[in-house]
């Protein structure tokens, strides 16, 4: 009886514990900074040659195909 009762303990213990290390978690990441777009070029070979001449200045700078309407290229970037 005392070693379920103990299994019980330490189990919502360790459920306790995930949730809040997670919601740490969560609001470090936050603080930090987030993803967002910094420009939009049109879909050509000009516009994807622009884009790549552009993420140089923009921190893990990356560019993708607008994934909605695949009508533009985004340059996506981390701003702190």
């Amino acid at each position: 009886m005392r070693a379920r009762k103990f299994a019980a303990a330490c189990l919502v213990a360790g459920s306790a514990l995930a949730v809040t290390s997670g919601v740490a978690t969560a609001s470090e990441v936050t603080a930090q900074g987030r993803w967002m777009v910094f420009a939009t070029y049109p879909v050509s070979t000009q516009g994807w040659a622009d884009c790549w001449n552009a993420k140089v200045n923009v921190a893990k700078g990356d560019c993708k195909l607008n994934s909605d309407t695949g009508a533009t290229i985004d340059l996506w970037g981390w701003a702190s």
